[in-house]
């Protein structure tokens, strides 16, 4: 079928956000637990996650405009309990991130090997939905969605411990909720590179906080580039995501990219993913399918620029008070000698 020929048979005429919230909605994944499996309806209900940032949000900045910095929890039940949340994210993290990134990129090594460029762009887009209508990669889309509400317990550990919560911190946190939810729900392929690359750079990070929670020594090189993976995972990352609205698919006759065939290859697989599969409605032969994906794919890049801003003024701030902090030093000790 010549891809550029098919059509939906039902095209939509929707407004942007309108466009997310009318998207094929992905079927619930196998393999969770209970609790998560009967809370699925609600966590994808548009309206959780856009009042949990706002109240999130608000709280956030209202405590911290109260901090003083004397209320501080000391102990070492709470240092305990700091340690314990951030190991919980290291492992988790890591556990995500060696669960998701062999197998898309096990996925894209194996395209480009047997269809060359071709091959691995349509692999990239996910044209014959392989990768979403995997079980694994589905659920861990979704937890890691739902990872992003527990990981405003960062923040609450930030006011106990007697510090003021930046614009970074909750901007942030919010963002992530929003952007996650955008992308899980409309099953948009970027999707993986939030998981992937998010998921390995928190394995390092909340392995750092939680060696420098017991005073643990940590890896130099690691500690001082943090910031700079950081801000290199949005500039790769989000210029990976754009590059999903202008790819179109090449011609590839073998690969399975219309509906019916994708529809055909799934039912044999597990029809539980029916539902998913309404999600490769075509519009010629684009890497997004549909305007939900495109519309969550855009949210995200968007979201990515002033995030990206908000990290490189912290990093060009601690550099230079670090770097102040040391010409002081060596101006002592060149005094004392």
């Amino acid at each position: 079928m010549d891809f550029d020929t098919y059509a939906p048979a039902s095209p939509r005429q929707s407004g942007f956000l309108r466009s997310i919230k009318d998207a094929p909605r992905p079927p619930t994944p196998t393999g969770m637990p209970t609790a998560f499996e009967s809370s699925y309806d609600l966590f994808l209900n548009p309206a959780v996650p856009i009042a949990f940032g706002i109240v999130y949000f608000a709280v956030a900045k209202t405590l911290s405009h109260y901090q003083n910095g004397k209320n501080r929890i000391p102990g070492k039940r709470w240092q305990a309990a700091v340690f314990s949340h951030n190991v919980f994210l290291a492992v988790y993290s890591a556990w995500t991130f060696l669960g998701t990134a062999p197998q898309v990129l096990g996925h894209f090594w194996s395209a480009f090997a047997e269809y060359g460029v071709a091959g691995l762009t349509h692999a990239f887009c996910d044209s014959s939905f392989a990768i979403w209508s995997s079980e694994s990669f589905s659920k861990f889309a979704y937890l890691f969605y739902l990872s992003k509400f527990y990981e405003i317990v960062d923040t609450a550990i930030l006011l106990l411990k007697g510090k003021k919560v930046g614009m970074l911190q909750s901007y942030h946190h919010t963002g992530a909720i929003w952007t996650m939810y955008s992308a899980y729900v409309t099953q948009a392929m970027p999707i993986w590179l939030f998981v992937v690359f998010n998921s390995f750079i928190h394995s390092i990070m909340y392995t750092y906080y939680a060696f420098s929670t017991v005073s643990l020594p940590f890896p130099r090189f690691l500690k001082k580039s943090l910031t700079r993976l950081q801000i290199t995972q949005f500039l790769v990352g989000g210029s990976l995501a754009a590059s999903y609205l202008f790819i179109k698919l090449p011609e590839l006759p073998s690969w399975p990219t219309s509906t019916d065939e994708a529809r055909a290859q799934l039912t044999q697989a597990a029809s539980s993913f029916e539902a998913g599969v309404n999600a490769l409605r075509t519009e010629g032969a684009r890497c997004l399918p549909n305007p939900g994906q495109r519309a969550a794919t855009i949210i995200n890049c968007v979201y990515l620029v002033p995030l990206t801003y908000l990290f490189v003024s912290f990093f060009i701030k601690t550099y230079q008070k670090s770097q102040k902090a040391a010409k002081a030093k060596a101006a002592a000790a060149k005094k004392q000698a």
